[in-house]
């Protein structure tokens, strides 16, 4: 059965072959939601609840939170307990069950994805091209007996509508944005026909729904992460959260966008939404649904959507053709080759990773950019390049300098280990056009200096207040991760 309701149809794709299982011998659709906590707007939900629908069968959402996914903390399990809290609630408001399970001391489980299958009909998933999601979403679908979909719901054009071979941005831009009205069009969450799943499950709910904060932060006590790294304090983990970030954004600063983006100093001329685009509480047909509705220019609208629609869902694209995104080996040949031609040109300063980590170097703009990762768990946009280009010259050889980059970005970033944030450090490992002479260290690829951003009204001050902020001395390994994983 593939007659998908045209709303959803073009976001799902099988992970297998598996039929879907007989109606009379299944208990429920599993929706196994790995990154998109959100109930409102989730194509992932529709799409089991039309299935379950035409089967005459209740949903099951599911969500777990393990502990021995990569830079595990009490930054991302802060973050990720009450979003997943939101999401149970919001669940029951739509008529479904939604359980929840954390591993800690006192209750680990292996194979629960598995054990609920067993009853499913069907089991549907985030379609996620990066990191822990799309690893554990094909190798289930590979082990399962039961028939397993993939579901865009990251981004607004999905992904597999798309022409092969886009390999520049304005190709993208162009091809995306010919498609991108039909997609916008508003449409009303899908309503089940069957109540909810009453029966029961293989393990005990977490129940997170009912949990106070207190509960929350003693859950996570228990849990065997990294409690070292604190959580991010400025972003409030609910959908709630989110929707008041996004109308004041579009409310306050929208109009001044396009001039206001590139100032590192001014935290409101900035969206600031990134966290909650990569956990899923918002997507990004709401968004573009609140700057299509503003009361601000042409071009203050085109500015914000571009970077959302084009840059962002263009590194999604480029990540779903390569199964190792996040591995130096996936730069283009050319920035790569020239970067190794260099490899053993002196470098000025190697820094060891602790310093790197708590910003502790001889340069005042790039320990303020890093203490801001650190402290906050966000770093303006306009500093990552800067900040990119730097490690670079100060790590032995390139390979290294993209792992501490990419290690740095996914266990201090809310918004890391996403191929947009993966996407930005190809663009500071030269991605874009080449430098305009070849030199030491970077070969073709363009350094960067920090003149242009310090010219900024307010960014002296600023750089000078965060190069010396406090921040956390968190655990740093000897020696940085590799990322020749895949994805």
């Amino acid at each position: 059965m593939t007659d998908w309701h045209p709303d959803i149809a073009d976001r799902i794709r099988p992970l297998n072959a598996t039929p879907i299982g007989a109606p009379a011998s299944c208990a429920y659709v599993l929706c196994w939601i790995q990154q998109t906590l959100r109930s409102d707007d989730n194509p992932l939900i529709d799409a089991a609840i039309d299935l379950g629908n035409r089967l005459g069968l209740p949903v099951l959402v599911y969500h777990g939170l393990r502990e021995d996914y990569p830079h595990a903390s009490d930054r991302l399990h802060h973050f990720i307990l009450r979003a997943s809290r939101d999401l149970q609630r919001e669940c029951v408001r739509r008529g479904l069950r939604c359980v929840t399970f954390v591993d800690q001391a006192q209750t680990r489980e292996k194979g629960l994805v598995y054990r609920l299958a067993a009853t499913a009909a069907a089991v549907l998933t985030d379609d996620q091209p990066v990191f822990v999601a799309r690893q554990q979403a094909d190798n289930f679908a590979a082990r399962c007996d039961r028939a397993v979909f993939a579901v865009d719901t990251a981004r607004l054009v999905p992904t597999r509508v798309l022409p092969a071979g886009l390999k520049t941005t304005p190709a993208f831009r162009k091809a995306s944005g010919a498609l991108r009205p039909q997609y916008e069009v508003h449409r009303n969450n899908f309503v089940p026909d069957c109540p909810a799943y009453t029966g029961d499950v293989c393990f005990k709910d977490a129940n997170l729904a009912q949990a106070s904060n207190t509960a929350l932060n003693d859950l996570m006590a228990h849990c065997d992460i990294d409690h070292s790294l604190p959580p991010a304090p400025d972003f409030e983990p609910s959908a709630a959260a989110a929707r008041s970030a996004l109308d004041g954004f579009v409310t306050d600063a929208l109009a001044t966008y396009p001039y206001r983006r590139n100032n590192a100093a001014d935290k409101a001329g900035v969206s600031r939404l990134s966290p909650y685009l990569h956990f899923g509480v918002l997507g990004p047909r709401k968004m573009t649904a609140a700057v299509r509705a503003a009361d601000v220019t042409a071009n203050a609208k085109w500015k914000y959507l571009d970077e959302l629609l084009t840059w962002r869902e263009y590194f999604h694209y480029l990540a779903y053709q390569d199964d190792n995104f996040a591995s130096f080996r996936s730069l283009p040949d050319a920035p790569r080759t020239s970067l190794e031609a260099h490899s053993s040109d002196p470098r000025p300063t190697l820094y060891a990773l602790t310093d790197l980590v708590h910003g502790n170097t001889g340069d005042e703009t790039w320990n303020a950019a890093q203490r801001q990762w650190l402290a906050t768990g966000y770093m303006h946009n306009n500093l990552r390049m800067y900040w990119g280009k730097q490690i670079i010259k100060w790590t032995p050889d390139p390979e290294t300098a993209w792992d501490t980059a990419c290690y740095l970005n996914d266990r201090l970033a809310l918004d890391g280990r996403d191929p947009a944030t993966y996407g930005n450090m190809k663009w500071v490992f030269g991605m874009a056009k080449p430098a305009w002479k070849e030199q030491p260290i970077y070969g073709w690829v363009a350094p960067k200096s920090d003149r242009a951003l310090r010219k900024r009204d307010g960014v002296v001050a600023w750089l000078a207040q965060s190069a010396s902020r406090d921040v956390p001395q968190i655990n740093v390994p000897d020696a940085v991760p590799t990322y020749s994983h895949a994805g």
